[in-house]
């Protein structure tokens, strides 16, 4: 979680010399979507459904709203220079993900996709 706290706060923040972005995700919800797609036989509307319910839970257990952890909504007004890497093998945050957010971000930036899985040691 460390890189999308990094990604959301940037954007607010332009004191920060840079950031190392290891594996970020754009979206909660799409994460959650593709680990029931890609690890479980349980249809799309199924998930949404199921999705509606964890995050009433969460809205009236933490007053925090699932859907509003959207990082790739911060990128395009972020300027601190950024290094997004992520491993070509990560099945748990796909590798998509840091790219989306790459092509969209404001600032300098680099990519680098690595050997290995979410949880490899990066070069």
């Amino acid at each position: 979680m460390g890189a999308i706290t990094a990604v959301m706060h940037a954007d607010r923040d332009p004191s920060i010399a840079g950031m190392i972005l290891d594996s970020p995700f754009t979206t909660l919800r799409k994460v959650a979507e593709e680990l029931t797609k890609h690890n479980t036989y349980i249809p799309n509307f199924l998930t949404s459904f199921g999705l509606m319910f964890v995050r009433r839970s969460i809205k009236s257990r933490a007053k925090f709203n699932i859907d509003d952890l959207n990082p790739i909504d911060h990128v395009d007004r972020s300027f601190i220079p950024a290094f997004f890497i992520h491993a070509k093998d990560d099945k748990f945050i796909l590798p998509h993900h840091s790219k989306d957010l790459f092509d969209k971000y404001a600032g300098d930036k680099q990519y680098r996709l690595v050997k290995g899985n979410h949880n490899s040691a990066r070069p």
